[in-house]
């Protein structure tokens, strides 16, 4: 069964080129010309109707993918004009030898840039830079990315739009292309789907060019896509309501109603047995009045007995949705998270909580599985670190906390990471839509009714499908309603099959 589509660090795809090249005798210039013909095929595709294009090419082997690119257009008969910028003298050879065959083809290459070539381009060609970028663009490059973001009609990026780290996304410079189409080789590189290059990148495809991995000993992280939904289990035939998970949700606070109750709408959607909400008295009217599908029980003040009894029922506990931080709710949390046998997601409130007692955390997950699922604020408040700084290491941030935890995070962003320490799924079936008041109350319900169900063989595979089966609601609600017109209640409505 398979989870999804590997992703790599600029690293790792740098080792796989090597090994294709040392282990396999794999010309390097083979290797190009396979990458340029992609590339070509993507802007035919993409672009059918475009006949005049310019192509600006850097100093390295991803200038050579561009000549060669510039070349192969130029053999269809389209208008092309081709850029080589930098010292000749540093060209590498790749590059050099692309210049030779596209020269032999009778095709000018340019050693400078043509700010008006880019206004009359139809589509232009951005291959200055490649995955092997470390600091940001200068000088003529600069000039000529600002140049291209304001005057080319479309752009299409070789590999990675350039001035991007191809590890983390994050902008090394000033300035960076902005792409409407990003044609990468072999495998999603994480720095398109991360930082500043996830806008950046515009459409993504993945082209093989006959790079693979070799697996060794190497635990390489995955871009989930449908292949996790042949993980779940089917529900069996003799199943009853006992026997698919009884999920006890302690969320609501004396003026919050509206998180539980998104949450245990989302459990009930998506397949919980029994679903118990335990609330403060005052949400017990709109529950009984809106979701008569779930229990309730109703506190005003702490009562550890009360609590353990409804620990003690349930299969598995979602709590902090919309708990407050109080003393009543910092008690509940504490308790629950000392008395549970059984696996606890924490979210929302439950995380503020948490991040003020780290080592009650690590003592639970020493026990029974914990998933958190914070956003990059609550993740600052876990870790101390800056929301700017867990953008750009965002996988990092993650893992580091998961290992040094015990725990499974489930970081939420425009790119969601769920990583137990060691291996890191990344999820991207959402989209902005998902940017709405309750969202994460919907994925906590979905994760925790999963969690219930054991719905998977392992826990992270089972909190990654739900991740990204909420993404992929999101995205079909949007397609609806707009993305800004995506309400929490339509990422439930639009659940796929489980």
């Amino acid at each position: 069964m398979s989870e999804g589509q590997y992703i790599l660090s600029a690293q790792e795809m740098q080792e796989c080129d090597k090994r294709t090249m040392t282990e396999h005798s794999m010309p390097s210039l083979v290797l190009m010309e396979r990458a340029s013909l992609k590339v070509v095929e993507a802007i035919t595709q993409e672009f059918p109707e475009a006949s005049k294009f310019s192509v600006v090419c850097g100093p390295g082997n991803n200038g050579g993918d561009g000549v060669a690119v510039a070349r192969l257009l130029h053999l269809k008969g389209m208008n092309v004009r081709c850029f080589v910028m930098g010292n000749p003298d540093k060209f590498t050879d790749q590059l050099k030898q692309e210049i030779a065959i596209a020269e032999s083809y009778g095709i000018t290459i340019e050693n400078t840039f043509d700010e008006t070539a880019i206004e009359q381009s139809s589509v232009t060609i951005d291959a200055m830079f490649g995955i092997g970028l470390s600091r940001g663009l200068g000088g003529d490059f600069e000039k000529a990315t600002v140049i291209i973001n304001e005057k080319a009609n479309k752009v299409v990026a070789v590999d990675i739009p350039s001035g991007y780290d191809a590890t983390c996304g994050k902008l090394l410079g000033d300035t960076g292309i902005r792409a409407d189409l990003t044609v990468t080789f072999a495998y999603m590189k994480k720095g398109l789907v991360l930082g500043d290059c996830k806008v950046a990148a515009g459409k993504i495809i993945v082209a093989d060019v006959g790079i693979y991995l070799k697996q060794d000993d190497i635990d390489y992280d995955i871009v989930i896509d449908d292949g996790i939904l042949t993980n779940i289990k089917p529900r069996p035939v003799d199943a009853n309501k006992g026997s698919c998970g009884k999920l006890l949700i302690i969320a609501g606070s004396e003026n919050i109603y509206g998180a539980c109750y998104l949450s245990a709408k989302s459990a009930l959607a998506a397949g919980s047995g029994l679903v118990k909400i335990y609330t403060h008295t005052n949400n017990l009217e709109a529950i009984r009045q809106n979701l008569p599908e779930a229990m309730y029980l109703g506190y005003n003040e702490y009562s550890a007995k009360e609590l353990e009894a409804q620990i003690n029922w349930a299969d598995v506990i979602l709590i902090g949705p919309g708990l407050g931080t109080g003393e009543v709710s910092a008690a509940i949390l504490k308790r629950t998270l000392e008395a549970s046998t059984k696996p606890v997601i924490i979210d929302a409130d439950g995380i503020n909580l948490t991040s003020q007692n780290l080592q009650l955390l690590k003592q639970t997950s020493e026990r029974i599985p914990v998933i958190l699922t914070p956003h990059l604020k609550e993740m600052e408040r876990l870790t101390g670190i800056k929301v700017a700084d867990i953008k750009i290491n965002q996988e990092q941030v993650a893992k580091d906390f998961a290992k040094d935890t015990g725990s499974i995070v489930v970081l939420k962003n425009h790119t969601t990471i769920v990583t137990d320490g060691i291996n890191a799924y990344y999820i991207t079936s959402g989209n902005e839509a998902l940017a709405t008041p309750g969202s994460g109350d919907v994925l906590a319900g979905l994760v925790a009714s999963l969690m219930g169900q054991k719905a998977t063989e392992s826990t992270l595979l089972t909190v990654s499908a739900a991740a990204y089966l909420h993404g992929k609601a999101g995205t079909k609600a949007a397609k609806v309603h707009g993305t800004r017109g995506v309400l929490a209640s339509h990422i439930i409505d639009n659940f796929e099959k489980i």
